[in-house]
Order: C-alpha cells, then structure tokens, then sequence
C-alpha cells in the first residue's frame, strides 16, 4: 500500500515539474521569434513576426551610467520610462543577482556599479542567465 502511494504522489510531482518546465519553455519562444531590425537614425529596434515593431527595446541595446548612484536611479528610470516596468524588474533582479554571486565584488554595491558601467540592460540581464 505505502509503495503505491509513494509511487503517485511521486510521479503526481513530476508531472507538475514537466509541466511546469514546458510552460515557461513558451514564453521564451515569443522572444526567438522577434527579430532586429535597423532603422535610418541608426536606432535599433525589435521587430515581432507579425510585423509590428517595438520601438522601446532601444533603450535596452544602450549602455547605461552608473558612474554615480544618481545616475543609476536615472538610467534605470529610462528603462522603466521606455521599455516598461516588466523589464525594468528584469535588469533591477539582474543586478541584485549579479551583487550577490559575484564574490569579487564582497556585495559592495559601488564595486557593482563600475563593474556594470557602459553594458548594456540585455547584457546585465545576460550576466545573470550564466
């Protein structure tokens, strides 16, 4: 009776796992299928399989400042500005992360700041996905 019910509740739990797995697997495909594209100012721009394109993901393709702890409240308030508050969680727990499991930095937040000085958000957001 007790391996059969371990047996269930075992592969009851897997099978929430995989599911699970495969749910955010989907919201990744929706990223793949966006594609860059250049405009004539230079700007680079993402554009979606349907076609439309999405003109605040520029913002994520500049290198910020945080040459001064103002200048990284106001470049993290451009991204927020301009490429919504979803991203602009993304790069703020990218830095959080990056802080914390950096050793070399002994979780100074100064040390992090030059360290993340001139990247770009998606290549913060990159460190993080090592």
């Amino acid at each position: 009776m007790r391996k059969t019910l371990f047996t269930s509740i075992v592969t009851g739990t897997m099978a929430l796992f995989l599911m699970n797995a495969c749910a955010e697997e989907s919201n990744d495909t929706e990223a793949v299928a966006k594609q860059v594209v250049v405009t004539e100012d230079a700007a680079v721009v993402t554009k979606d399989a349907g076609g439309t394109v999405d003109q605040d993901s520029a913002i994520m393709d500049q290198p910020v400042n945080f040459s001064t702890p103002e200048d990284v409240e106001i470049s993290l308030q451009k991204v927020r500005d301009q490429a919504g508050p979803k991203a602009y969680t993304n790069v703020n727990n990218a830095m959080k992360y990056v802080l914390y499991y950096d050793l070399s930095l002994k979780n100074n937040k100064e040390k992090m700041y030059k360290k993340l000085n001139g990247k770009t958000p998606s290549e913060i957001i990159q460190m993080m996905k090592r």
